[in-house]
């Protein structure tokens, strides 16, 4: 009959040597004290799970707690005797003082662990705070599947070892029945580990003697051991090692109940990572609204004071976040200064670009300028807080109240139109945007403005929106609707502009700023 071949890979030799296993100290330095303790003075100190009955050999200090059990630190005689004499019982006095300040330094060890071992299960999904306090936390539901694969196989210890985002490392993310200063240890590199090769490659590995198998390395010292693999249906999280202090095989259905277990491990660890990646997403889109409302606050809602002039602006962000923006400023000698930003990122580098170019434009506002002037500064500030990849277009105008004259220039994509009583004229062409160069050319214009005149000023992501919606000819239906509404007051014109927008079939996410500036008809 011939031999069944298991659905696993099972890797051993047939002569196999069991070791004696290693019992591992809670505590690895006390036992130290203890002895040089009792060297010194004849009195030694033991951890007990339960307090002894036995009265007049030890001194009983505070509990300390260890995995969830009580445990408090006895100071003894090692033959058993009492205190003879008064010196003696003032040593033992003293000595009680020493232990229950050990005892502290034990409660705060174990403080510690509790904290490493929660952490450790946390970074295994990259989960930088507790998800869900109220429920069982997940270093508690790793350990329980770990405990649970030592239960049904009949082994010893478990390690759940996961994967970094490299994938080049193993580190130890939840233990059961391994120290805990494994925890501590510095990850395993993935090179050179056939066994968890293997395993991430979908197979169940079985080491029936780790000593005659060298060049399969196992992570802990033991005879014998599992290793199988924990993923999702696309993803490799990482590897489950199970260990036995004894040589010995482990059967199809051992390996069977192992791979489920490592299911529900990796159920664990995607479960906990859409969480986090939940709360990062919500944590973000609160960012998002409050930058949202930050922009919002920032345009100016009230309009410039300046006699006989009427401006109208509104800047709309295609998403909740944009690079767009408006202002004006009255500058020297009583002149009013207009300007339109249009920052060329997304996002929040749109964010940073359009704050970052406000800022330039504001603070060079205060000194004597021309538009070109003020563009070349703001050029050269932009540039120099800028790493070469970030570009913007501004648009600048400057209005004589009390002569009606204008004279604006831009950089980039804005437009300009002046409306006349007779005539519409774009103002300026495309050009290099802000950031190109440590120095550029603007495109200049001047104008005339008598009263119940306009001039508009529109971002690239307006222009952009009225081409989708009116094709090639948008500026001469622009400039139509303008026209129609040019004896109105400037915010009924941007509002006949809106109108227009709003019927759209297909709303367009651009940021959008349109600003209109009119003279006012004399009294």
């Amino acid at each position: 009959m011939p031999r069944q071949i298991p659905n696993y890979l099972r890797v051993h030799r047939e002569e196999s040597h069991a070791s004696e296993p290693i019992r591992q100290e809670a505590y690895p330095g006390l036992s130290k004290i203890s002895e040089a303790l009792a060297d010194l003075t004849g009195f030694g100190l033991a951890l007990r799970e339960e307090p002894s009955t036995k009265k007049g050999k030890r001194m009983s200090q505070q509990h300390v707690t260890r995995g969830g059990k009580m445990s408090r630190l006895e100071l003894h005689s090692h033959e058993g005797s009492k205190p003879q004499t008064t010196g003696e019982a003032a040593v033992l006095e003293n000595l009680g003082g020493l232990a229950g300040g050990l005892e502290f330094l034990l409660a705060e060890i174990d403080r510690l662990r509790v904290a490493v071992r929660q952490r450790e299960a946390e970074l295994a999904t990259h989960i930088p705070v507790v998800a869900h306090p109220a429920v069982d936390h997940l270093a508690d539901r790793l350990e329980a599947a770990l405990a649970s694969a030592v239960e049904v196989t009949g082994a010893n210890s478990a390690g759940l070892y996961v994967l970094d985002d490299a994938t080049s490392e193993l580190k130890l993310r939840a233990a059961h029945n391994l120290p805990q200063s494994r925890l501590l240890d510095p990850p395993r590199q993935l090179e050179g580990s056939l066994a968890d090769l293997e395993a991430l490659s979908g197979n169940a590995v079985v080491l029936e003697d780790t000593k005659l198998l060298p060049h399969w390395p196992c992570p802990e010292d033991v005879p014998s051991a599992v290793c199988i693999p924990v993923a999702t249906s696309t993803t490799p999280l990482g590897t489950l090692w199970i260990f036995s202090d004894d040589a010995r095989d482990f059967s199809d259905r051992e390996t069977n109940l192992l791979e489920i277990i490592a299911g529900k491990l990796a159920v664990d660890l995607e479960r906990d990572q859409l969480i986090a990646e939940r709360r990062s997403t919500q944590k973000l889109a609160r960012q998002k609204s409050q930058i949202a409302d930050r922009q919002k606050a920032q345009l100016p809602n009230v309009k410039p004071l300046v006699e006989g002039w009427d401006v109208s602006a509104w800047t709309q962000q295609g998403k909740e976040m944009g690079g767009d923006f408006h202002d004006w400023a009255v500058i020297e000698d009583g002149k009013l200064a207009i300007f339109v930003g249009d920052a060329m990122d997304d996002n929040f580098d749109a964010v940073m670009t359009s704050t970052s170019l406000a800022t330039a434009v504001k603070a060079n506002c205060r000194i004597a300028h021309t538009a070109e002037v003020m563009l070349d500064r703001v050029n050269r500030t932009f540039w120099a807080a800028s790493a070469g990849d970030h570009f913007a277009s501004l648009a600048y105008a400057i209005f004589d109240p009390m002569l009606g004259t204008m004279e604006a220039g831009s950089c980039g994509h804005v437009q300009g139109f002046a409306f006349k009583q007779n005539s519409v004229r774009p103002l300026w062409n495309n050009s290099w945007p802000l950031g190109s160069g440590p120095e550029v050319e603007p495109e200049l214009a001047t104008a005339m403005l008598q009263p119940g005149e306009v001039m508009a000023l529109l971002s690239s992501g307006l222009t952009e929106t009225l081409r989708e919606l009116d094709g090639k000819n948008w500026q001469a239906k622009f400039c139509d609707l303008v026209v129609r509404h040019l004896d109105l007051p400037s915010d009924r014109i941007l509002r006949a502009v809106q109108e227009r927008l709003n019927r759209a079939a297909t709303p367009v996410s651009l940021d959008k700023t349109l600003v209109f500036v009119k003279r006012k008809e004399d009294n």
